[in-house]
């Protein structure tokens, strides 16, 4: 029997058959499916429900007040869309470039906040991000200024700017900013699993193998972990939130921004650079993963901190987990993601020696 996702990959190859790859897959609030996928002529967004396959664009999305500014003009190009849900543009006008990033309504106020504490913080720390020049509160739009940037490749020469990170990182950590947001620990981070396990369970109707039984071994575990260390958390922290601008790291996108364990971002990290491996891409090979992981652990120096290690472990077990199943909805990764599981049992394995 065809899965959800089956028939929706089915549609889109009879509407657009020159396309390339899918290469984003979600489930809405309603269960219907979100597509991202490219081909020739760029990228094409999609929606897939009981009325089909529904090809969507962002000034013409109604979830998004943006859409009214760029249904007016011809001075945006997209670089990136989730259908109901946020458009980023890159504006160009009299010369001068910004990045415009429009959220559905009433989330653009704590997105704005969040971008305040963060650009605070690492001013403080070092790290460089790109600043917000005003927030528009009627089109929920936030505009940034614009930089040159490129991204960050993982091969064994990164491990410099990996090691600069954890540096930086330590301090950011740190800011006092921190104590006015949400926290979020390992309990936060089980719904987090418990919701994209329910969204693969729509879209394909079944977990990638050992998924279940690895999902229940860091639930017990995470009843036994110790205290928590708390600092100011990204949330989201991977290597594709990196850039090099004048060869200076780069950091983006704070939406997410919260107070968390000081290891949460670490194992967001560290199990993203192993995955990269395991796709080859981003020139990411097993030695240069390596190098970059052991120096961005190096940088942020919690080695000796009471628990981080057995913390660490936790929070790289369940991005591994969380990356099995977001990587299960894109066929090309697919048949990989049982190599996430496995690499989450290891961690468990791993914690079980530990703590």
């Amino acid at each position: 029997m065809s899965s959800a996702l089956d028939t929706a990959v089915r549609e889109l190859r009879d509407v657009w058959r020159e396309h390339e790859e899918i290469v984003r897959v979600d489930v809405d609030e309603a269960g219907g499916l979100v597509l991202t996928a490219t081909g020739p002529v760029g990228t094409r967004w999609f929606t897939h429900d009981d009325r089909g396959l529904i090809e969507r664009h962002p000034e013409r999305d109604a979830a998004l007040p943006l859409s009214s500014r760029l249904r007016e003009a011809n001075d945006w190009r997209v670089l990136s869309y989730r259908p109901g849900r946020r458009a980023v543009v890159l504006m160009s006008r009299a010369g001068s470039q910004t990045v415009v990033k429009g959220h559905r309504s009433a989330r653009s106020a704590r997105a704005a906040v969040s971008q305040g504490v963060a650009e605070s913080a690492l001013r403080r720390s070092g790290l460089r991000v790109p600043r917000l020049l005003s927030h528009d509160g009627g089109l929920e739009a936030l505009v940034f200024e614009y930089l040159p940037a490129r991204e960050l490749e993982l091969d064994a020469g990164a491990a410099g700017h990996l090691g600069r990170l954890g540096e930086r990182l330590a301090y950011f950590q740190r800011d006092a900013g921190a104590q006015d947001l949400r926290v979020f620990g390992a309990r936060q981070e089980l719904d987090v699993l418990a919701l994209w396990e329910g969204k693969v369970q729509h879209a394909l109707g079944a977990l990638p193998d050992g998924w279940s039984a690895t999902r229940a071994r860091l639930a017990r575990r995470a009843e036994e972990l110790p205290a928590p260390v708390l600092g100011l958390a990204h949330r989201d922290l991977h290597d594709r939130q990196l850039f090099l601008v004048d060869g200076q790291l780069t950091l983006l996108d704070f939406d997410l921004l919260c107070t968390a364990d000081v290891a949460l971002d670490a194992g967001n990290l560290v199990a993203h650079l192993r995955w990269r491996a395991l796709q080859g891409l981003h020139g990411a090979d097993e030695a240069g993963v390596r190098a970059c992981e052991h120096a961005f652990l190096a940088g942020l120096g919690r080695d000796r901190e009471p628990g981080f290690t057995t913390r660490l472990s936790f929070f790289v077990a369940s991005a591994c987990l969380r990356l099995a199943l977001v990587y299960g909805l894109r066929p090309r990764w697919s048949a990989l993601t049982p190599r996430l599981v496995e690499l989450a049992a290891a961690e468990l394995e791993s914690l079980a020696h530990t703590g």
